[in-house]
């Protein structure tokens, strides 16, 4: 059987500490429960891209994994038809993580596999967390079976950060990279770039590997002409 990628490089580890937002503290808590094997079997969180979905799926992986719990990540975009080997090998691992499920809603097979896989974790007692867009009830899964198996868990929303929040992440994310970004940058950065967070971190690894070039402080003058007068 083909050999799939099947856990995190734990070498730059993706925490929950490192997920801002008071409005998810319960949703954090109930993943990091669970990543120790005393939580939910199974637990469906959902929300629109940028909310943080990857980074909670990681983080819980890396969670269980610090603690000895072998554990699965599974993206589903990019696992592809080897969905059907991941479930085979299921009953290796303490926790399983399926990101992305949206990935073959609509799709006979994928939504079979998908199906199947959520039997076999329940049956052999592995946690399973799984991501979406939307609650289950709203995405348009064809196959009624794995319509009502996206239920039998905790279902969570993950909230999006707000301006205030997203300023305290980026500059956690500058700190954590021996950056020192002033607040008066991350709040420019907000009022000139898209909001959503998978951007503003995008920007902030090209203004790391900028500002090291260049041997420059993350100030606005600089930020602003490697963002816009650099275009």
């Amino acid at each position: 059987m083909q050999q799939i990628p099947l856990a995190l490089d734990l070498v730059t580890p993706t925490s929950f500490e490192g997920f801002i937002g008071n409005e998810n503290l319960l949703l954090k808590a109930t993943l990091a429960k669970q990543a120790t094997g005393a939580g939910e079997a199974q637990v469906l969180i959902h929300g629109p891209a940028g909310a943080g979905k990857s980074h909670l799926a990681q983080a819980a992986c890396y969670h269980a994994g610090s603690m000895g719990r072998p554990a699965a990540y599974w993206p589903l975009r990019q696992l592809g038809g080897q969905l059907a080997a991941a479930s085979e090998q299921i009953e290796a691992f303490a926790l399983a993580v399926i990101d992305d499920v949206d990935a073959v809603i609509g799709q006979a097979e994928g939504e079979f596999m998908l199906f199947d896989l959520i039997n076999r974790a329940r049956e052999a007692g592995v946690p399973l967390l799984l991501t979406a867009s939307h609650p289950p009830t709203e995405l348009p899964v064809k196959l009624a079976d794995l319509a009502s198996r996206l239920t039998w868990g905790a279902v969570m929303a993950v909230h999006l950060p707000g301006d205030g929040e997203k300023i305290e992440l980026l500059r956690a994310r500058a700190q954590a990279r021996g950056l020192e970004m002033p607040h008066g940058t991350a709040q420019w950065m907000l009022g000139h770039l898209p909001r959503d967070v998978g951007t503003l971190l995008e920007v902030l690894d090209r203004l790391d590997r900028e500002s090291m070039i260049a041997k420059r402080r993350l100030t606005i003058p600089f930020v602003r002409e490697v963002l816009i007068e650099g275009e």
